[in-house]
């Protein structure tokens, strides 16, 4: 492991390094605005520290006027411990957004925001569940409180009146209605969330001149990290915050802008020189964690991307390994695969630790969680993840496969009665539950239900004969097709204006999860013993343990070896992303992941998923393919024409003359589709003989 320890000690030497050319001219910038695109592993933490000590030191700045916001807590406390081991010397405010405006409402009215007034995230999420389950919406949707303090939090960064905003996912009607509960809630006990230390330290700032010119004066000089991140809230403070000094800071990479959902916009990094004129621009594109293998292969992906300022990655490193792209049979056998390798590098002296599975949603770790328990490596899973165990829907599939072996299971049959839709009311329900004993016999007897629904009673009892008959294997098909609960859940997706392929890959990993077990109970159990191995995975902090990460929660770390799986199309990039803008989002998702790695990348595309052929996702094409650019006298060759000459560029139309003729293209379009490629020129006869 001599190349290893070699990388390592050159990925560690950013304490004691002489800053480089471009992060020196960083550094040292005379005041005013300042924007710094930082590429992934160019040492931003470690520029802006050198800057805030070059300020003080060299440009007579007061430490107690210079402000340091980061995103995170451990960000902020990162940079206060290297400047303070740096300079011995207190004064300077590092904090994130929330932290930083915290103190600002505390300051102007310590008893409306005492700490005891914050309604902590979980005593947030109770509120809401209780306000929604007392409206009586005669809705049993389950995911409502995720869906609904995300468009909270998204409605509430951007700034949006309530009733000019339009969720996606649930009713515009119950959103208000539980949102106007939600704030009643509040204001009845005195009470603000962490939604609102952004909004009411803007509004403070914004109604209260005296207020706003005194924290202009104690913080003349602004440094914010992450400013692709930055939402439209906490904009606009920078901005009133910035307006009578402009000395304004700011490190970010537009192609590590990752949280729209959020609300992060990465437009104001983008369009910072329109808000800040004039402005100091630098670009840091030396990379001191990747090899140049591994950077070939990101900035190739990532140059398909329009909206973004051009830079490439250089690495500071000896050239290592190449990436290693595997193709597998499915995701067991896939799972398989990375684990044998991992275990490989880990004898041959890499720890756990420095080892990460990557993956695009949590869905897709159930296969590696399984094969991990049977070999018994630790891990660490980074996303607060619902296992299948704990899924609304799984509860539905395990309720119809008891009920076939228990049909007086009250229980569980209410839960499953209208799943699909079988028209069978509250009151009815009730009533025959009233009478006692078995409810399906009390509900073909109740004078409360009509012919039809009796008749859906019937074919459920007869369903649930049938399903007793068959093999788990075949049972949970059964109960998809033939009972109809996929086709409720498309009808419910619809309902909801959601997409319902969500739903129906959902089902689709339950039935995949089910094809080894015989018995009800063996998988029931297994999915259990999953849902505890998650759940007891945050005890392996600290300790050499193999890490699990989504995309998203992957950003801002870094390993050794990284195994990127599923890079399959409607995976990465996800089959609810159409849009330009969200490909390029996709894009700038994968992205992130190929850069974690320092040493070793490993790509991972099965041929199959959920028993059907699958294609590899376009990334992987782009990684291995860069984006070209013609220009007029190139010569290319295009899939279909064969050979040409670019004679004439006009917008993206390209006008090229081919073996049999002239042809008019959408150059764009080919590139993008890797229809077309630029070829070198062909040596004339003359320079042949020359030579």
């Amino acid at each position: 492991m001599k190349k290893e320890k070699l990388i390592n000690e050159r990925c560690n030497h950013m304490e004691t390094k002489q800053l480089n050319s471009n992060q020196k001219q960083a550094v040292e910038m005379p005041l005013g605005a300042t924007m710094v695109i930082a590429g992934p592993g160019s040492g931003k933490t470690f520029v802006i520290t050198e800057r805030v000590r070059y300020m003080i030191s060299h440009l007579q700045c007061q430490p107690q006027h210079i402000l340091v916001i980061t995103f995170t807590k451990a960000a902020a406390e990162e940079m206060k411990g290297r400047y303070l081991k740096a300079t011995h010397q207190t004064g300077v405010t590092f904090g994130t957004f929330h932290s930083v405006f915290y103190r600002m409402l505390r300051k102007a009215d310590p008893n409306r925001y005492a700490l005891e007034r914050l309604i902590s995230e979980d005593k947030k999420r109770q509120v809401i569940e209780k306000i929604y389950q007392g409206m009586d919406t005669g809705d049993a949707y389950e995911d409502f409180i995720e869906v609904f303090l995300g468009h909270l939090t998204l409605m509430t960064n951007q700034l949006i009146q309530p009733k000019y905003y339009n969720p996606d996912g649930i009713s515009k009607e119950v959103f208000l209605k539980v949102f106007n509960s939600y704030e009643q809630y509040k204001e009845r006990h005195g009470l603000f969330d962490f939604d609102d230390m952004l909004v009411h330290t803007y509004y403070l700032l914004r109604n209260d001149p005296h207020i706003l010119t005194f924290y202009q004066s104690k913080y003349k000089h602004i440094l914010i990290d992450e400013f692709q991140d930055i939402n439209c809230v906490q904009f606009e403070i920078i901005k009133l915050l910035s307006s009578r000094h402009t000395d304004l800071f700011v490190v970010g990479d537009d192609d590590q802008s990752i949280y729209q959902f959020r609300g992060a916009k990465p437009e104001f990094l983008l369009s910072f020189e329109e808000y800040f004129n004039p402005v100091q621009k630098i670009i840091l594109d030396v990379n001191y964690r990747s090899t140049p293998n591994i950077l070939r292969y990101s900035n190739s992906l990532i140059g398909y991307n329009i909206n973004r300022y051009e830079k490439i990655m250089h690495a500071a490193h000896i050239e290592g390994d190449k990436p290693i792209v595997t193709y597998c049979e499915d995701a067991k056998e896939q799972a398989s695969l990375v684990l044998k390798e991992i275990l490989k590098l880990n004898a041959a002296g890499l720890p756990l630790k420095e080892c990460a599975i990557i993956y695009r949603t949590n869905i897709q770790a159930r296969p590696l969680i399984e094969a991990l328990r049977t070999v018994q490596i630790p891990f660490i899973i980074k996303d607060a993840m619902v296992t299948l165990y704990d899924q609304w829907m799984t509860k539905d599939i395990l309720a119809y496969l008891h009920l076939a072996y228990n049909i007086e299971d009250s229980e569980r049959l209410l839960q499953i009665i209208n799943r699909p839709t079988r028209y069978i009311s509250k009151l009815a329900l009730e009533d025959a539950r009233k009478k006692g004993g078995n409810l399906l016999k009390n509900l073909l007897e109740s004078d409360l239900l009509s012919r039809l629904q009796k008749d859906r009673i019937e074919e459920l009892i007869f369903n649930l004969q049938r399903l007793k008959t068959l093999t788990l294997k075949e049972a949970i098909p059964y109960i998809r097709h033939t009972i109809g609960y996929e086709k409720y859940l498309i009808e419910y997706a619809a309902y909801r204006k959601i997409p319902s392929e969500g739903l129906v890959n959902m089902l689709l990993e339950l039935e995949d999860s089910a094809r080894e077990y015989a018995r009800v109970e063996e998988w029931e159990e297994a999915l259990y013993a999953i849902s505890m191995s998650v759940k007891q995975s945050s005890r392996q902090k600290g300790h050499d343990a193999l890490t699990l990460t989504t995309m998203h929660s992957a950003k801002g770390l870094e390993f050794g070896a990284v195994f990127i799986i599923d890079i399959l199309d409607g995976v990465i990039p996800h089959s609810k992303s159409l849009s330009d803008t969200q490909i390029e989002e996709e894009r700038r998702l994968f992205y992130v992941a190929l850069t974690r790695a320092r040493e070793r990348l490993y790509l991972y595309i099965p041929k199959n998923r959920y028993q059907k052929k699958v294609e590899s996702s376009p990334f992987i094409l782009e990684t291995l393919t860069p984006k070209i650019t013609l220009k007029e006298g190139d010569c290319i060759k295009h899939k279909m024409y064969g050979q040409g000459k670019v004679v004439k560029l006009d917008g993206s139309k390209a006008f090229i003359r081919f073996k049999n003729g002239q042809k008019v293209v959408d150059y764009m379009y080919c590139i993008k589709h890797h229809l077309l490629s630029r070829e070198e020129k062909n040596e004339s006869s003359k320079d042949k003989q020359k030579r």
